[in-house]
């Protein structure tokens, strides 16, 4: 789960008079033991044998529970992040947020001098996608980096330069420049924010007809061998607390984190809201 929908959790837990920690989305003992307190007061449709699961399934038997109190269909209260309820929380959410859901809460950020767009409005407000892979892709500006890049398929090769659209390059040059200066080359290297896995990239979403935010020039993947494209936040290693800071930096300009904001696609940030 992500930090929102634990944020989420914690407020009802605090309801119901069980939570009295931080509303931080971060789900530590007093998370755990308050849902292991929750569930029997909730769960009427509780199968047998739920105090023998795991602290992970016991949220996200709570999830659905709150789901259910909400008129949303979970499906059955299994503990199990299936399909059905994947996407009842997403709607939870989204009612909580009216309507929309609010990444700012999900990862509460200062107030970004970098205003982008939702991602139905990129065309409208970036131009079309690119169409051609040139040595100087048409419309992108070459945005040099402050450290080294390896490249992530060969890491004896390197880059120093990403492609960006115009109306993001100078927000993408403050971004780095502010990481360089907090974390410094070794960190980054030891961190592998310095291992690049895309910029621009002229194709459609995996899976879908809609075009990528890659294909606008305006999203860039870092490290996807430690951060794959289907691992949640339990397995990947940009979802750690050591990379706090480095997600602060981006959000502080506006940029989005899908890692943050729904949990998926932890390599991936772009400068547009979902």
């Amino acid at each position: 789960m992500n930090r929102g929908t634990i944020r989420i959790a914690q407020r009802r837990l605090q309801e119901m008079g069980l939570y009295r920690g931080a509303i931080d989305g971060l789900r530590g003992p007093l998370t755990n033991a308050a849902v292991e307190a929750a569930l029997p007061q909730m769960g009427r449709d509780l199968p047998r044998g739920w105090q023998d699961w795991p602290a992970n399934r016991r949220f996200t038997a709570f999830m659905q529970l709150h789901c259910h109190e909400k008129g949303i269909d979970a499906g059955p209260i299994d503990g199990l992040m299936g399909p059905q309820t994947r996407e009842a929380v997403a709607a939870l959410e989204r009612q909580i947020a009216g309507g929309v859901v609010n990444w700012r809460d999900i990862a509460p950020i200062p107030d970004a001098p970098a205003t982008f767009p939702h991602e139905r409005d990129v065309p409208a407000f970036f131009g079309p996608p690119g169409t051609s892979w040139e040595n100087k892709p048409a419309g992108m500006k070459r945005v040099p980096t402050p450290w080294r890049m390896r490249i992530a398929w060969n890491l004896s090769q390197h880059r120093s330069f990403l492609w960006a659209h115009p109306k993001v390059a100078d927000s993408l040059a403050e971004v780095l420049e502010k990481v360089h200066a907090h974390y410094g080359e070794a960190e980054i290297r030891r961190l592998r924010l310095d291992v690049f896995s895309g910029d621009y990239n002229p194709r459609r979403k995996r899976g879908g007809s809609a075009w990528s935010m890659h294909a606008f020039g305006i999203a860039y993947d870092f490290d996807d061998i430690n951060n794959q494209l289907s691992w949640r936040g339990d397995r990947a290693a940009f979802a750690r607390p050591e990379y706090e800071d480095w997600w602060r930096i981006w959000e502080s300009e506006g940029w989005v984190s899908l890692g943050r904001s729904r949990d998926f696609d932890w390599m991936h940030v772009q400068a547009a809201r979902v």
